[in-house]
């Protein structure tokens, strides 16, 4: 009797003892999800460069794989990459198209276990200077004079447009309103852009084959304005002693242009294709 007593004792005994044992191993078995770090979760840049971000993962159970997908306004393009180290390196080259939508990245991380974690890179990006030259025309809206800080912009150049074209050429739509020397006399010619110090040259040749440019310091540019301060020489000669404030030898202005969408409609020079070649015919050959 004392036997099968010390017996079912022992039985309970070892039966106590082994269900923390099993608890434990169970525990075990249980591991951590995945962590995914990226170095940034927000990049600026333009269409043209390349972009990198430093993936880093944590998998208790085992890295499966890192899916990485590139969205537009949050729907999948392109073909989706795995990785399957637990540090990486992700590059990639934004283009113009990535300029509109809004461009992000979903990197998800799978273990062995079939967990999975996510993070998401957005990338703000922007068009360089020459890109938005070339994307759209633009419309002179504003002369702002520096001594005044009103818009004295001559009626007659309120409806000029420009073109700017990628074989480094450029147009300039006179419209309607023609003044009384530049809009019959010279031809638009030939334009560089600094964009380093934000210097915008355009060339234009006379009637008589004289080499005149004309030098804008952008201050800001984007897809809907573009500012740029010019200064104008000689504007002394125009005073006739009754202004508040009399033209000086030489006065910094502020040009403001608006951007206009690119049109088959667009019409160099005057109104009609038959001055479309300029007023000198010919284009003189500029070095910059």
């Amino acid at each position: 009797m004392k036997k099968n007593i010390y017996y079912l004792l022992a039985l309970l005994l070892a039966i106590v003892v082994a269900v923390p044992t099993f608890q434990s191993c169970d525990d075990d078995d249980d591991s951590n999800p995945p962590t995914i770090a990226l170095s940034d979760e927000l990049i600026n840049a333009k269409a043209g460069e390349e972009i990198s971000v430093n993936v880093t993962v944590v998998a208790e159970a085992g890295l499966d794989k890192v899916i990485v997908t590139a969205l537009h306004d949050g729907v999948a393009f392109g073909t989706s990459q795995e990785f399957t180290d637990l540090t990486f390196t992700f590059t990639y080259t934004v283009s113009e198209e990535d300029v509109d939508p809004i461009l992000t990245f979903n990197f998800t991380a799978i273990d062995n276990d079939g967990q999975e974690i996510s993070k998401e890179l957005v990338v703000d990006v922007e068009l360089t200077m020459k890109q938005l030259l070339l994307k759209y025309n633009w419309k002179l809206t504003e002369e702002i004079r520096e001594l005044t800080s009103k818009n004295e912009i001559a009626d007659v150049y309120t409806d000029d447009v420009y073109r700017f074209n990628a074989d480094g050429t450029y147009d300039k739509s006179i419209g309607a309103k023609v003044d009384d020397f530049s809009d019959l006399w010279f031809n638009y010619c030939y334009w560089n852009l600094d964009e380093t110090e934000a210097r915008l040259i355009l060339s234009r040749t006379g009637a008589f084959l004289e080499n005149a440019s004309d030098t804008i310091m952008i201050t800001s540019i984007d897809a809907t304005e573009l500012r740029g301060d010019v200064i104008y020489y000689g504007l002394d000669v125009f005073n006739t002693g009754t202004e508040t404030v009399p033209y000086e030898a030489v006065e910094n202005f502020e040009k403001v242009f608006f951007s206009v969408a690119k049109s088959d409609d667009f019409d160099p020079y005057q109104v009609g294709a038959d001055d479309d070649a300029g007023p000198a015919g010919v284009c003189n050959d500029v070095t910059w």
